[in-house]
């Protein structure tokens, strides 16, 4: 016959001397036996009986003594995992972000506000003032080796020409870039302009005692180009033979200044031999100037001759085009007979240069590259009567020896002239 413990009711084998469900001792009283294979029911609990068993608060969860009790899921049977949080491992995404924010915050200041500090405790009026004093520290002087211009800008495109600088002049500013990055130029103070870096130089420029006109050379031979018209000067470039040069002038000490392709000017030796090699003198001719009828005689005469011919030339073939209406061909005939036809020449007259002829509208020109002075007294030792302004003696027609003018610049420094 089976047993049950009378506190739990759980099934007690027959040797059991305690519950092997709640423990307790077990005695004939506290076993009951069961009828039928059927465990009996628990006695209702009293006062007496409380202090032995007291049923536990009724639950939405089955009791431990239910006799039919529900298997548990696989789930409810798997034993809780509860985290540790005391000791895990550090939150590396926290350090992380605290570390960004930190170094987003240094960069800011570097780049935002130091900048805007003032670096001069003293406070921006001393900061200008070592700014005004290390651009007057750099200002330099310097002389312009040809005639140069003055502009607006560091730049020849686009810019407004503000005046100009004659061969010599002493300038003084800042070095600047130029807008294309590349050229030099010279800043003037107080918003004066600019002034081109390849037509200055640190030393003033030589006298030219003998003006050539940028007569075209080309080099018998290597020769060096040096800075200054002296021996211990530098070598800024060597040309080999058969160079084109640009001569402007014969220096008191035996050099020839050049111009030089990239700009500014540069100086060969052993002018006298260069001279006689180019034939800037050119073979003498004979003047026989009529002041009253302007005629020049002999061979200069010839190329007058010359000169007129192709002036007339041109004029036809003017005339034979088809124009759209009689104003406009007026105008294009009117344009020829006012324009001023040079002729370049290279010949010599009681030591005189001779450069050009020219044919204006109603006079004619013979240039030299001698000064004006120079010009008067030469024709003063053929035996002409000049005055001291250079005028001969009047007639119908107006005749006289000055400075060039216009266009006759490019040709020379000097020119006699005769016409109306």
């Amino acid at each position: 016959m089976s047993r049950f413990c009378i506190q739990c009711g759980a099934a007690l084998s027959v040797e059991a001397r305690f519950c092997g469900s709640c423990g307790k001792a077990l005695s004939a009283e506290s076993i009951l036996p069961a009828e039928n294979g059927i465990s009996p029911p628990l006695p209702a609990p009293s006062d007496a009986a409380s202090p032995i068993f007291t049923p536990p608060p009724e639950t939405t969860s089955r009791p431990e003594y239910y006799d039919s009790p529900e298997p548990l899921t696989e789930a409810e049977s798997q034993p809780i995992e509860i985290e540790d949080h005391a000791h895990s491992g550090p939150n590396w995404l926290l350090i992380g972000g605290g570390v960004a924010i930190l170094f987003f915050l240094v960069a800011y200041y570097m780049i935002f506000i130091r900048d805007d500090r003032p670096s001069n405790p003293a406070g921006p009026a001393l900061k200008t003032a070592a700014v005004t004093t290390e651009a007057a520290v750099e200002a330099k002087q310097f002389y312009t080796v040809a005639d140069a211009n003055i502009r607006d800008r560091p730049t020849t495109q686009g810019t407004s020409i503000l005046g100009k600088l004659p061969r010599g002049s002493a300038v003084t500013g800042t070095l600047a870039l130029g807008e294309d990055g590349i050229s030099e130029w010279l800043e003037l103070p107080d918003g004066k302009g600019y002034v081109g870096g390849v037509n200055l130089s640190e030393t003033k420029p030589p006298v030219i005692t003998k003006p050539l006109g940028d007569k075209k050379w080309v080099a018998d031979k290597a020769l060096d180009i040096w800075s200054q018209p002296d021996a211990s000067a530098t070598v800024i470039d060597r040309v080999p033979a058969g160079t084109l040069l640009s001569l402007f002038g014969l220096t008191g000490n035996d050099y020839i200044e050049i111009k030089l392709r990239k700009g500014g000017v540069g100086y060969i030796a052993e002018g006298a031999r260069i001279l006689t090699l180019a034939g800037t003198t050119g073979k003498p001719i004979a003047i026989s100037f009529n002041p009253s009828t302007c005629n020049f005689g002999g061979e200069l005469e010839a190329e007058f001759e010359g000169l007129s011919k192709r002036i007339r030339a041109a004029y036809e073939a003017a005339e034979k085009v088809d124009y759209p209406s009689e104003a406009a061909r007026e105008k294009a005939l009117m344009g020829l007979e006012g324009k001023s036809d040079f002729q370049k020449l290279q010949r010599s007259f009681n030591g005189l240069s001779i450069t050009a002829i020219a044919q204006h509208y109603e006079s004619q020109s013979v240039y030299f590259t001698d000064a004006p002075d120079k010009v008067i007294a030469a024709f003063r030792e053929a035996g002409y009567k000049v005055g001291k302004d250079g005028a001969f003696p009047l007639g119908d027609l107006s005749a006289g020896i000055g400075a060039s003018g216009g266009d006759g610049r490019k040709y020379g420094r000097a020119e006699l002239s005769c016409g109306v």
